[in-house]
């Protein structure tokens, strides 16, 4: 009897001893995913442009001049897709004053483009979006007036 208590012992120390490597193994491995995920104490990255931004002297479309709305879109991003469903059926209501970027090589962007015949559109690579825009994250939507930025979102406006 005594060897199967000592078997006892020594396999319930091995699973104590297993259970302590795996839990410190675990709280390694969540102090690193922190530490790199952290932006050094700051607020977490701009992905839109800040109001204020101006955008003027664009070649695919002037905004300098009275109220637009620039959409930019990406063929792979769900958000993006939902967007432009909504300009899809709603076109009449938001073509008017509507400019939409289709972000990505021309090849990529070619189902989307019969999609927005009703807007006028472009297509730029996400490098230029950034730099002449100020966005790094899609979908984007932004209101220009006169040229600068008042507003930018990831959601098409409401309209009344």
């Amino acid at each position: 009897m005594p060897g199967f208590a000592y078997a006892a012992i020594a396999v319930i120390g091995a699973v104590a001893v297993l259970n302590l490597v795996l839990t410190l193994a675990l709280a390694r491995r969540l102090r690193e995913t922190q530490t790199a995920t952290a932006h050094d104490g700051g607020a977490a990255p701009e992905v839109l442009p800040a109001p204020g931004l101006e955008v003027t002297g664009f070649p695919h479309v002037d905004l300098t001049a009275g109220r637009r709305t620039v959409v930019m879109l990406t063929p792979t991003c769900p958000p993006c897709q939902t967007i432009l469903d909504t300009l899809t059926v709603d076109a009449r209501r938001y073509r008017h004053d509507t400019f939409v970027f289709m972000i990505g090589m021309p090849e990529d962007t070619v189902e989307m483009a019969p999609r927005l015949a009703d807007f006028d559109t472009a297509t730029i690579n996400e490098d230029q979006a950034e730099k002449e825009f100020g966005v790094k994250g899609f979908p984007a939507v932004l209101s220009v007036v006169d040229g600068v930025v008042v507003n930018s979102s990831h959601q098409l406006p409401v309209l009344a």
